[in-house]
């Protein structure tokens, strides 16, 4: 099936018409995007108290969130979706991340690649933000809570499987299928010490992706993704 026939693009609501989105999802995304902002401050701090002169923070989350929600929407049209589903997948995609200020500050930044036991710890950031969510949003029925809490939750997900919380094939919805790609690309483009002398580059990070990567993704999606992220490197979008 095209991915632009599927169903579970989210089109029964429109984020920026819809009284409750706008009155009461934006502000709890902005207020969430804030605190995230000053988490990575106090990440630089840290930095500056704990690691050698000349280490300093390259992958903030504040700018993370708003690159891959700015590439899951550009993906979105790209395929032929509606502007009103694009959007809606933007803002969906924006607090992601939010569950990481509620882990330890310190183990975000490391010169080593982090072991199995670091990446769980990290990877948990996907429970604690839909407890965030919950907490906050919790007396709210609407899709857009749906949405945003399929994709926080499910956002470190692969389609063979070996992802986080080990969901695979068509238990991902295809938002999920989609975000797991923008995420993961945004990862890998952001250089960091243990990545040694790993291309960055758009091309690069695509070829990665392409040759040592493909079992994780839905290659409808990826592909599409890639026409995408390459017009746009090219000058061409």
């Amino acid at each position: 099936m095209s991915v632009i026939s599927n169903t579970d693009w989210p089109e029964s609501f429109d984020f920026e018409t819809d009284e409750t989105c706008q009155s009461v999802f934006k502000p709890f995304i902005e207020a969430q995007l804030n605190t995230l902002r000053e988490f990575d401050a106090k990440r630089e701090q840290w930095c500056r108290e704990n690691m050698p002169t000349g280490y300093y923070v390259t992958y903030k989350f504040y700018e993370h969130t708003h690159r891959v929600s700015e590439d899951l929407r550009k993906t979105a049209l790209h395929i032929g979706l509606p502007e009103k589903i694009a959007n809606n997948l933007y803002w969906a995609m924006l607090p992601h991340d939010i569950g990481k200020q509620l882990l330890p500050v310190n183990i975000w930044d490391l010169f080593e690649k982090p072991e199995d036991d670091i990446k769980r710890l990290r990877r948990s950031h996907t429970e604690l933000g839909v407890e965030i969510v919950k907490k906050q949003l919790g007396s709210y029925d609407h899709p857009f809570i749906a949405l945003l809490s399929d994709i926080m939750l499910n956002h470190h997900e692969q389609v063979d499987g070996q992802g986080y919380r080990g969901l695979s094939g068509d238990a991902l919805s295809t938002p999920v299928r989609l975000a797991s790609i923008v995420e993961s690309y945004d990862g890998w483009s952001i250089r960091r010490p243990h990545f040694g002398r790993r291309n960055t580059s758009p091309e690069g990070v695509i070829n990665r992706m392409r040759e040592e990567k493909s079992h994780m993704f839905d290659q409808e999606l990826f592909e599409a993704f890639v026409q995408m992220k390459l017009r746009e490197y090219k000058g061409e979008a």
